[in-house]
């Protein structure tokens, strides 16, 4: 059996659940034995309240790691990890805060069976330096986002990117977007656009109404994500002032200041994955509304698929990525444009899903992103 390590940043029960985990799930589901690790945790992690839960959450998964279908996920822990903060944001603690995990993740994966994997795939770099110590057979780096935008990018985290730009056998981007940033430093060999998908039997699953939805009339407008520097708040304010008939939904952590509350803006915090569904099953349209800038246009969201296979239209800023995409959303620039999409939409609380959206969705399953990897994957080993 080909066994692959995943080196990933979020855990494996994370509310987030992201390329990474579908990529997993995906290589076990066609016969591969998967280990998966997360970022490290460490002590500090629970200093901080906010991450207390994620971090207990991590915790379990350090004392028991989860099986799931061919995959094993486990979290390392760690008293040193990579952060923007001094010393730990350098080079060293990117390369050496596996030296200080117990057990080293080395060994971990050793006990587990996966020394000398047939592959290590990468959508972390915090990941690379242990990994690379397995000596696999071939590294894929897996690049999902542009790393420069985020506030907590390192010099030295972005500079380790680079050299596995470079080096990969296989580099995939998730966005054709990212692929054109990418193209030069790989200087001719293999990258691979390969976009996100969808998990089609968790999200079309009947599942009853949140409880909330009786005080929350429809229709209504949800969205599903982190609550952060990248999500244009100020808009959603603006547009449930402008759109009365409209209930605003908003699931997901905050981590940025909030417009003032109104009647029909309902800002309901993080949900579990399982109940987060129910919102956006009977909800009416999903919106991906961010902001504009060098992060937001290299994304391919997850988000645009798992809405439109509930079968809901989706009203989202316009960028190039998300209209490469060639999707049914309708795209929006302005706050003009946004209230003509929502009129454009009515009011009528459909419950029925639009042909459009899941016919879309299920073109872009997540099944349907392995002949892709596996066409890329041959092409990088000519």
């Amino acid at each position: 059996m080909n066994r692959v390590v995943f080196g990933a940043a979020n855990h494996w029960t994370s509310p987030f659940q992201v390329g990474s985990h579908a990529w997993a799930r995906l290589f076990a589901a066609n016969g591969w034995s998967v280990f998966y690790a997360s970022d490290p945790l460490t002590p500090w992690h629970f200093l901080d309240a906010s991450a207390r839960a994620a971090a207990a959450a991590r915790f379990a998964l350090w004392r028991r790691p989860f099986h799931e279908e061919g995959v094993q996920a486990w979290a390392p822990f760690s008293l040193v990890a990579p952060r923007p903060s001094p010393v730990l944001r350098s080079a060293w603690a990117l390369q050496n805060w596996s030296r200080f995990a117990w057990p080293p993740p080395v060994a971990k994966a050793i006990s587990q069976g996966f020394a000398a994997p047939d592959l290590l795939w990468l959508d972390s770099v915090r990941h690379a330096a242990w990994g690379e110590r397995l000596r696999p057979a071939r590294v894929v780096l897996r690049v999902a986002d542009w790393s420069a935008g985020f506030g907590a990018a390192t010099a030295a985290s972005l500079d380790l990117e680079r050299r596995l730009v470079a080096e990969a056998d296989l580099v995939v981007a998730s966005a054709a977007t990212l692929a054109e940033r990418l193209r030069a430093r790989r200087g001719g060999r293999p990258l691979a656009v390969i976009r996100n998908g969808v998990d089609l039997d968790f999200w079309q699953e009947t599942v009853p109404e949140p409880p909330e939805y009786r005080e929350i009339p429809c229709p209504r407008a949800v969205y599903v994500g982190a609550i952060d520097a990248w999500l244009d708040a100020e808009r959603i304010g603006r547009l449930a002032a402008a759109l009365p008939a409209w209930s605003f939904v908003m699931i997901g952590p905050a981590r940025r200041a909030l417009p003032p509350a109104r009647p029909n803006l309902h800002w309901l915090g993080a949900r579990p994955r399982a109940q987060a569904r129910a919102y956006v099953r009977h909800a009416q349209a999903g919106i991906i509304p961010f902001l504009r800038n060098e992060l937001v246009d290299h994304v391919c969201p997850i988000k645009l698929y798992e809405y439109m296979a509930c079968g809901l239209p989706v009203v989202a800023t316009r960028w190039a990525e998300l209209e490469a995409m060639a999707s049914p959303a309708r795209l929006a620039a302005n706050d003009d444009e946004w209230i003509a999409a929502f009129n454009e939409l009515g009011v009528a609380c459909r419950s029925l899903p639009r042909e459009r959206e899941t016919t879309y969705a299920v073109a872009n399953s997540w099944p349907s992103r392995w002949p892709e990897f596996t066409s890329a994957a041959t092409l990088s080993m000519r």
